[in-house]
């Protein structure tokens, strides 16, 4: 049976499903790491009393240039029993902390694989994580390093999703990483900007022509400017085919660029179906996502904070995805 699509895409881009989530069940440390064991993820590690170590005469050479990603060649010996993060190349920005959200290019493997699980460079984009809510092998790994540096992370099972995946369709046993990290900012400064964004389109400049542009396609925008927004679709109304950006308003704050990582508040209906809608103003929580290029909002580059954008999406068969309606306020370049 074909699956129900769905809108395309969604507003939950501040997190990667690879890296996400643990078991709630506790586990043993210093559990055997060879292929025969069952090992139980860890639901909670205190990151201090972990030996972390810098180096492993195991661990795979990568190949590649920073910024791509890179290939894995395996020599011999068995994983690190410890946590192990090895600096390929220092950087000097802002130090990572337990608490902070990360924005990252990396690939992971299972140990011993040739193939990626999942990959940012796959995707063209950095991805943004809290460290609080990603298995604790990045959790700890991650803390005390800072931007710019470009690590190479290998993570026992019990500190990643065990072994065998205490959830189906997830890496299995030891898993090796490489991590770019590209911004770090305190969850705290997040907060406290979402609080302080949140009527940053209040004094944009409104587009009375826009507006019209937007009615003769059957989309309608609710909400003053610096507060809450809507958006519908007239029954009937023609699906975008390609992808086609409007800024509604437009505000007087710092021009987002490629590779930006940015705060925003979000509301999104399916063309076809009226109930199926979501909004971040709804939720009470602003989007924080980077925008570059090749990512679905990257026609937002260019326009400054402040601004309310109206963004149509064409479906996506191959995805089971159908076609949507976005209006979003850009609160704040993080």
């Amino acid at each position: 049976m074909r699956r129900a699509a769905t809108i395309l895409p969604t507003l939950a881009l501040t997190a990667c499903l690879a890296l996400a989530g643990c078991s709630d069940s506790p586990g043993d440390a210093s559990a055997s790491a060879s292929a025969e064991a069952t090992i139980t993820p860890l639901s909670a590690v205190d990151c201090s009393t972990l030996t972390i170590d810098d180096d492993a005469a195991s661990l795979p050479n990568l190949d590649g240039e920073d910024g791509a990603e890179p290939t894995v060649t395996w020599g011999e010996g068995e994983a690190p029993r410890n946590l192990t993060v090895k600096t390929l190349a220092e950087g000097d920005g802002a130090e990572v902390t337990e608490e902070s959200i990360v924005v990252a290019d990396y690939a992971g493997w299972e140990w011993g694989a040739t193939e990626v699980f999942d990959s940012s460079y796959a995707r063209g984009e950095a991805t943004p994580f809290n460290l609080q809510g990603v298995i604790p092998g990045w959790t700890c790994g991650l803390a005390g390093r800072h931007v710019g540096d470009h690590l190479e992370l290998a993570i026992p099972p019990e500190l990643a999703y065990g072994q065998p995946a205490a959830t189906p369709n997830l890496p299995s046993g030891p898993l090796v990483f490489v991590v770019e990290i590209k911004h770090a900012v305190a969850t705290s400064e997040v907060a406290g900007t979402a609080e302080s964004a949140a009527t940053a389109s209040k004094d944009a400049a409104a587009d009375a022509q826009v507006e019209q542009s937007l009615a003769d396609r059957g989309v309608t925008v609710s909400g003053d400017l610096g507060a809450a927004a809507t958006i519908s679709v007239a029954d009937g109304a023609a699906a975008p085919t390609e992808q086609e950006t409007f800024v509604l308003a437009r505000g007087t704050g710092e021009p987002v660029a490629d590779g930006d990582y940015v705060l925003l508040h979000v509301a999104a209906v399916n063309w076809d179906d009226p109930e199926l809608h979501q909004s971040s103003w709804e939720n009470g929580a602003a989007q924080d996502m980077v925008i570059s290029a090749n990512s679905p909002f990257g026609s937002l580059i260019d326009v400054p904070v402040g601004s309310r954008v109206v963004i149509l999406m064409p479906g996506e068969e191959s995805q089971e995805t159908v076609a949507a309606a976005f209006v979003m306020d850009i609160a704040a370049i993080l």
